[in-house]
């Protein structure tokens, strides 16, 4: 069995741009489609892994 991370770095999304659901690699069919609209274009969206360093001067960016 495969544990998914929920949280952290590494984290891919899936969403659709037709009707926006939002959905783990696991719940995209081997083609590739959505699976509440049957959209073609899932786009992928990564959460974390980037590092912000805060800003030295104090000042909000």
């Amino acid at each position: 069995m495969r544990i998914i991370p929920l949280r952290g770095t590494g984290v891919a999304w899936f969403k659709c741009p037709a009707c926006r659901l939002k959905c783990r690699p696991t719940a995209v069919g081997p083609d590739g489609r959505c699976p509440r609209c049957g959209g073609a274009r899932m786009v992928k969206l990564s959460f974390g892994g980037r590092a912000t360093a805060p800003s030295l001067d104090g000042e909000r960016s």
